[in-house]
């Protein structure tokens, strides 16, 4: 029997009005030296072939609740939602296929690292299933997503090099309080579907987002949101973060017999909150607590 998951999806129920006052915000991408790739961007589409993988949990074992492992996960930059400027389909290399497509390739890439743990497990033997949800450990440093700018525009998917080796041009961490991952696989082949919901932002010492790169975002959330496919099929990967890129963040790491590799489609909004809108939600309710007071009968 093999399992497998789906990664973060964040369950807010108790901050529904938080997340009802939040509207997405626009952006401009640059280069870093003034030119400007495309405006009015509202989200990010990274690659269908972006892989991820969970760290040491092995086909054939039922996850309990509370095993703890780490994920990993890289793609590169397919488009934009936005008005983009003069070549930038032609010059942003989207390939991942380990070399640029002309001299004036660019690309931005993602990955991430996360701590996780399993929440709950279930086996459904009418329909042949298994079906876990996930959470993240809440640890300083654990839960990290970047974001990288690269001229060289060499990552490679099928090696994992090529994801981490450019300018980083955003650090944010994965908030564990509105994370949540879920995934059903089928017992028989061990295939399985699930999807991603995770928000990061700027949350701890050193995290930060660079305005020659991602003009116009200063206090704001990235919303990711993904399907996972196991088996990875054109998302397999020998390694993660590997070759000469930034180590000290995201070491190097090759892929293991124990380990499961995810076909990873993902995109990334980003969204701000509106502190008026939020005010006149809470007025609102007060209000009503006013009225039902004025309401109540006298003793």
């Amino acid at each position: 029997m093999k399992n497998s998951f789906r990664k973060l999806i964040p369950v807010a129920a108790a901050f529904g009005l938080v997340f009802a006052a939040s509207s997405a915000q626009a952006f401009t991408l640059k280069n870093g030296t003034g030119t400007t790739y495309a405006t009015d961007v509202s989200s990010l589409d990274w690659n269908s072939t972006g892989s991820g993988i969970a760290k040491g949990v092995a086909s054939g074992t039922k996850l309990t609740q509370g095993t703890k492992f780490d994920f990993l996960y890289q793609a590169n930059l397919s488009s934009v939602n936005g008005n983009t400027t003069g070549n930038f389909r032609g010059n942003l290399d989207s390939t991942g296929d380990g070399k640029p497509n002309d001299s004036s390739a660019f690309e931005f890439t993602i990955v991430a690292k996360l701590s996780e743990y399993v929440r709950t497990s279930s086996v459904d033997l009418v329909n042949g299933t298994v079906s876990a949800t996930f959470g993240l450990q809440n640890t300083v440093g654990a839960n990290k997503v970047a974001i990288y700018y690269d001229t060289k525009a060499n990552s490679f998917t099928s090696k994992g090099t090529g994801f981490d080796d450019g300018v980083m041009v955003a650090l944010l961490t994965v908030d564990p309080t509105y994370t949540l991952s879920t995934f059903t696989t089928t017992i028989a082949t061990g295939s399985g579907l699930g999807s991603t919901k995770m928000k990061a932002t700027v949350l701890e010492a050193g995290d930060f987002i660079n305005q020659n790169y991602l003009a116009g975002l200063t206090q704001v959330t990235f919303n990711y949101d993904s399907n996972l496919n196991l088996p990875a099929g054109d998302s397999i990967t020998s390694a993660f973060h590997s070759g000469p890129g930034d180590n000290t963040l995201f070491p190097s790491y090759s892929v293991q017999p124990g380990d499961l590799v995810f076909k990873v489609d993902g995109a990334t909004a980003v969204n701000v909150p509106e502190p008026a809108s939020i005010m006149l939600l809470g007025m609102g309710m007060l209000g009503l607590v006013g009225a039902k007071r004025r309401r109540a009968p006298k003793a």
